[in-house]
């Protein structure tokens, strides 16, 4: 199973600037999208252990200038992934 997040960015609105922002820093493999009331970078196509990713993630948003609010984890996801370590 590959680990998927959403980095939760402090911008509300999805406009071109922040996404070229985004896509510049490096998350051509990820989805923007809205969440909430906040703009986010759904991480769903990378390969590796959940910790590792969450914090190359975060690592390549602060580079690229982009504000993270926080990190959330759908619920399905997220017990798919703690399973998958027990087991």
């Amino acid at each position: 199973m590959t680990p998927e997040f959403y980095l939760i960015l402090k911008e509300r609105d999805a406009d071109d600037a922040l996404a070229n922002a985004v896509f510049e820093a490096g998350f051509d493999d990820s989805e923007l999208t809205v969440r909430g009331e906040h703009v986010a970078i759904w991480v769903c196509d990378r390969e590796g252990e959940l910790t590792n990713l969450v914090r190359a993630a975060l690592a390549q948003a602060k580079a690229g200038g982009l504000e993270v609010l926080h990190i959330e984890f759908d619920n399905e996801v997220f017990a798919n992934d703690v399973v998958a370590k027990a087991n």
